[in-house]
């Protein structure tokens, strides 16, 4: 199987990437989606996310990854370093366009898992993982007419990610053991004020498994998963929408918290 190259993943044909990056440059809503940058298909979305990514000159610092279901297919999409942020975080409100906010676990791994011919198995995946931690996502998008819009046209927009807020790693192999990945305690406030469900989850189930996936996706695609990457694995609370200047915290017991003020 031959690898994707850097040089062979901006062949997409479409002008959607430009277009990304000028709406993340000028802090402009993308009015119309032409039908002809709507992506083709998924790999065509997945190529459009890294020439959006050269687009901007920017260095991917975290992926967020996710399933709709235990059995579905994943998808993910790379994440600026430039929009990943330690806590406690302070942002201005209106540096997003719309402000949705997602609880999650983040891992990282402890070395590179570099590109090769033959798959990772899911063994040499878990025991590459290093550190784990609590994320808040900022759910954004582009597009003026979201969230009615072609679902391959959000992957290509980095999968709806505005920013990314991470406490401190702990390490996994600390707190994994014993942990219940599945419907861990946590508390999720904005002002004080819970916002997280009685009845809550990651969709996905245990969100390790989406780490199979995302390490075979950069093989595929020639990228080196490094460990300085901060691999965010969706969300147990659903999205949240913020309608304006606000505090929020998080935390998952065992794991820790974040804090993120919208200005």
């Amino acid at each position: 199987m031959r690898h994707r190259s850097h040089e062979d993943i901006d062949m997409t044909g479409s002008t959607l990437a430009a277009k990304l990056a000028e709406a993340r440059a000028r802090h402009r809503l993308i009015e119309v989606l032409e039908p002809a940058d709507i992506p083709a298909d998924a790999p065509t979305a997945y190529a459009i996310q890294h020439e959006m990514l050269r687009a901007t000159d920017a260095r991917i610092g975290a992926w967020k990854i996710g399933a709709r279901a235990p059995d579905a297919l994943a998808t993910g999409a790379p994440i600026d370093a430039a929009l990943v942020y330690a806590s406690p975080a302070r942002l201005p409100f209106d540096a997003f366009f719309r402000v949705l906010v997602e609880l999650e676990i983040a891992f990282c791994f402890a070395y590179a898992l570099p590109a090769r011919i033959e798959p990772y198995t899911r063994e040499e995946v878990f025991d590459a993982i290093g550190g784990v931690a609590v994320a808040l996502e900022v759910v954004d998008s582009r597009f003026a007419q979201w969230p009615n819009l072609d679902p391959l046209a959000q992957l290509a927009d980095s999968q709806n990610n505005g920013a990314l807020v991470v406490s401190g790693m702990e390490p996994y192999d600390v707190v994994a053991p014993g942990f219940d990945f599945l419907t861990p305690r946590l508390e999720f406030t904005l002002d004080g004020v819970p916002i997280a469900p009685a009845a809550f989850g990651n969709p996905a189930g245990d969100p390790r498994e989406l780490l199979l996936w995302l390490v075979n996706h950069c093989s595929r695609m020639g990228l080196t998963v490094e460990p300085f990457w901060t691999i965010t694995t969706g969300s147990y609370t659903g999205a949240y929408r913020v309608e304006g200047p606000a505090m929020l915290h998080g935390s998952i017991d065992r794991i820790g918290e974040l804090e993120l003020v919208l200005a």
